[in-house]
């Protein structure tokens, strides 16, 4: 008779370990809540009560109590390694010195509770970002998130064909009525994420032909569901993401003298095609299938820019800025006549708004850090990983032109450019060290 072996202690730890960071991880992604836990958000009546904001969802008593959980399940995975955590803050200046400018915004800020419970949070996230680093090869993370895209997938299908109440945006009859959302409650909010968790499948290194052929089937769904949420964002993020993806592939295959000569190449196309958008923005807005307008956001930047420069320096503190009709926000609801804008369809106007110039100016600092190692380390050592973390970077900014938000607690989408910040300077480190030469 045959005898099953027991899973071994530290084996189970791995895996339950493993299946909560990515429960963790999906909630992360799910940004304001799953698309069943907002029923009532997905009908006409619901939306135009609720509108898409922030604020309406947050405030529940199941988004709360959800949002404590998952911070508590992250302290408890966390806390073996609280000291190291803690040292990668204090070697790190420029992402503590941004984290310090979040928490010192409640001082003047318009909500200084806002801005304090937010300020822990977003620095929660970063601390969950040097954790990832930390706990896990590159290549183990890339297979985690693959995990959190897989249970998305299947989870989005389910409700798509099954639960189509849930899974199909029916908020608005006029505007993408039956976009498929999934687990997610709005189609953006899919679109933009199956993007950002399509990209570890194409930089995962796998061992067996059966798990190199759930690649492939796991690449093909993700840019259905992406295709099928209407969203020219997505489609653009996916689309770009895939182009730098084969571009960097290309580029380390060649020689020195090619790969600049061809870089350069790159970079002169890329200048004239900046310079055509900006001199004719309506023309390109059309071509991909956008309101030259696009649905008012040009609008919404226009008063939120007047609104910025009451505070151009420090803001209105972190998370403090959109307050309804009684905060720094009254003035843009007012002028839009739209009670349910809850942000401002722009990441580094967003970020303007709620810390200044000057928060503006250290995300830019860790970001601008990030992008020289990022090519240092092309340069010097294309690692899957470090071509990976380049990737993030690139979607962080062509996902926060119309939309996005740099700073945002509780989203996988500020997380994980985190990663990439921290990946870079480690593989810049390692890369320069005599160890390594």
């Amino acid at each position: 008779m045959l005898h099953r072996e027991p899973v071994r202690a530290p084996d189970l730890l791995l895996l339950v370990n493993t299946w909560v960071l990515c429960a963790i991880l999906l909630v992360l992604a799910s940004m304001y809540g799953f698309s069943f836990e907002r029923g009532f958000g997905n009908t006409t009546t619901g939306s135009l009560e609720q509108g898409i904001s922030a604020a309406s969802v947050q405030d529940s008593t199941v988004a709360r109590v959800q949002n404590a959980g998952m911070y508590l399940i992250c302290g408890m995975l966390m806390f073996p390694l609280v000291r190291s955590i803690g040292e990668e803050f204090r070697r790190d200046i420029l992402i503590l010195a941004l984290l310090l400018w979040v928490l010192v915004s409640a001082a003047w800020s318009d909500d200084a509770s806002a801005s304090v419970t937010n300020g822990i949070r977003m620095s929660l996230d970063v601390a969950l970002a040097f954790y990832l680093c930390k706990r896990y090869e590159s290549n183990d993370l890339l297979k985690i998130l693959m995990l959190v895209g897989s249970v998305a997938a299947v989870g989005s299908i389910v409700l798509i064909f099954i639960f189509p109440q849930y899974g199909l945006q029916n908020r608005d009859p006029l505007y993408a009525f039956g976009a498929w959302q999934g687990i997610f409650g709005h189609k953006n909010i899919c679109g933009s994420v199956m993007a950002l968790l399509l990209l570890p499948a194409f930089f995962v290194q796998l061992d067996s032909r059966p798990k190199r052929k759930f690649r492939i089937l796991y690449i093909i769904v993700l840019v259905i569901i992406i295709g099928m949420t209407r969203s020219t964002g997505a489609w653009i993020l996916c689309g770009s993401s895939m182009v730098f993806i084969l571009t960097m592939r290309l580029l380390v295959k060649l020689n020195r003298k090619d790969s600049w000569t061809v870089g350069a190449m790159l970079l002169g196309v890329s200048v004239v095609v900046s310079c055509w958008i900006a001199s004719d923005p309506g023309a390109f807005l059309r071509i991909m299938g956008k309101d030259p307008g696009m649905h008012g956001r040009t609008a919404i930047w226009t008063s939120l820019m007047v609104a910025g420069w009451q505070h151009p320096l420090v803001g209105y503190g972190y998370r403090a800025f959109w307050r309804g009709l009684s905060g720094g926000s009254a003035v843009p609801i007012l002028q839009l006549k739209w009670t349910g804008i809850g942000y401002a369809e722009n990441g580094v106007l967003e970020l303007w708004l709620e810390l200044g110039a000057i928060g503006v100016l250290l995300y830019g600092m860790v970001f601008l850090r990030a992008a020289v190692d990022a090519v240092y380390c092309l340069h010097r050592s294309p690692s899957a990983e470090t071509m990976w973390y380049s990737t993030v970077l690139l979607y962080t900014v062509i996902g926060n032109l119309w939309g996005g938000n740099l700073l945002l607690p509780s989203y996988l989408q500020c997380v994980l450019p985190f990663v990439a910040f921290v990946g870079l300077r480690r593989e810049a480190c390692r890369s320069r060290s005599p160890a390594f030469s």
